[in-house]
């Protein structure tokens, strides 16, 4: 539940007159844990008997955050489609903003993660062994003469790659 729906159902229960106690007690039996903390009961009990209407958080004194602009993201997001392979270092050079200003922006904002474009060497599972074997099987099945001369040899270590741009 949204937290103004459990204010609506305290203020509800506070307008008949119950007391903090109850209020919690009632809420707890109905929605266990996902209740409200006590604390949280008892501030807004007095703030509903003390004559609140609203239900939602005043608004608080402070600076507001300038380095998650729509600029700033815009600017932020135009470099890294430039160049995909940017490091927040970099980004953090050209911008100006904080390290941590952008790893908010690009992960927080943009919803993009990093990965890494590499040669990784894997072990043969399984089920490669087996396709091995099959394939193995059709060609000598085919031409049981020249088997032997088409058959290159290497070790058991098979190596993928991931190109990030076109995702194969």
């Amino acid at each position: 539940m949204d937290k103004s729906e459990y204010r609506a159902e305290i203020k509800f229960l506070v307008l008949e007159g119950q007391s903090a106690k109850q209020v919690e007690e009632r809420l707890t039996a109905v929605y266990g844990e996902s209740s409200p903390s006590s604390a949280t009961i008892k501030r807004w009990v007095k703030e509903f008997q003390r004559g609140r209407g609203s239900l939602e958080d005043d608004a608080r004194s402070g600076r507001p955050s300038t380095s998650t602009s729509p600029e700033n993201i815009d600017t932020v997001h135009k470099l890294v489609m430039e160049n995909r392979c940017i490091t927040l270092h970099e980004l953090e050079e050209t911008t100006g903003l904080s390290y941590r200003s952008i790893h908010n922006i690009i992960h927080g904002k943009l919803h993009m993660s990093k990965v890494c474009a590499r040669w990784v060497p894997r072990m043969p599972t399984d089920d490669m062994k087996l396709s091995r074997v099959t394939i193995s099987g059709a060609l000598y099945n085919a031409n049981p003469d020249d088997f032997h001369f088409r058959i290159v040899t290497s070790d058991e270590t098979w190596v993928y790659h991931y190109d990030p741009e076109s995702k194969q």
